[in-house]
């Protein structure tokens, strides 16, 4: 009977033991897979390391990633755009050809973090719709910042972060995933850059009447839209947190108001 009792208790032991060791793996595979945001938008003077956590817009997804940056690739980035000329015969033109030399020039220093969201949709197994949701939420997360060609203390930013005095009044998309500061036209470009490099269809339209700049992008969707060589490209705001496809903010919802910049002529 004693055998009996001490062969139930090394059974319960072993038992205990094993289920521990799989809470434990349990355990550090959570921790293993757990992202903290790191938005460092202070100190420009240095590389640096970003970790990045998001969700889709309607939260049935979440991402992370990260990625190292360095100061000297931004500086030479910005270099390059502050050689960019503004001869142009249409307000659309002017900033159609400044956007065109931007991704131009990023497509090399953002490689990595192409490869990096095509990776993780190739994970999480998304569709093309989920992939280009991804991307946009991913700045869409970024908070927004105010990038001005003149001194910031000549503009009213509110309560928003601002840097001031920048050729053209926007960032390269390698400055901005850098720095993490990015108005409407410095998202734009990141994110157009991006999807094209993905396979994607995008557009940047702008609106002098309402100073501002977005992607439009043709894919399947509904609501608002501009339609190009007979395909609708729909808007896509991405100044804030949710904003999904195809919905203009009642500020900016006049589509006679916008027009195309840049599209890829194929």
């Amino acid at each position: 009977m004693k055998g009996f009792i001490r062969f139930v208790v090394f059974i319960l032991f072993v038992y205990a033991f094993l289920g521990g060791l799989i809470n434990l793996q349990k355990k550090e595979t959570v921790v293993a897979q757990t992202c903290v945001d790191g938005f460092e938008v202070i100190n420009r003077a240095q590389d640096r390391t970003h970790q990045r956590e998001w969700n889709a817009v309607d939260f049935s997804n979440s991402f992370c990633t990260s990625y190292h940056s360095l100061e000297k690739i931004s500086a030479a980035t910005a270099d390059q755009r502050n050689r960019i000329t503004q001869e142009a015969f249409s307000y659309e033109d002017l900033w159609g050809k400044v956007y065109r030399d931007l991704v131009k020039e990023s497509k090399r220093n953002i490689q990595f973090l192409v490869d990096s969201l095509s990776t993780i949709s190739q994970e999480k197994q998304l569709t093309r719709s989920a992939l280009a949701e991804m991307i946009v939420t991913f700045v869409q997360d970024i908070p927004y910042s105010y990038v001005l060609n003149i001194d910031c203390s000549e503009y009213e930013t509110g309560d928003k972060p601002c840097i001031g005095n920048v050729a053209l009044g926007l960032l390269s998309p390698y400055e901005f995933i850098h720095s993490l500061y990015g108005d409407c036209d410095t998202r734009a470009v990141l994110m157009y850059t991006l999807l094209e490099e993905l396979g994607f269809d995008p557009m940047i339209v702008v609106s002098n009447q309402y100073a501002h700049a977005m992607l439009a992008l043709n894919i399947p969707a509904s609501g608002d839209h501009l339609t190009h060589r007979g395909n609708n490209y729909y808007f896509w705001e991405t100044t804030a947190k949710g904003w999904p496809i195809g919905m203009l903010p009642p500020s900016t919802n006049n589509v006679n108001y916008w027009e195309i910049a840049l599209v890829n002529e194929l």
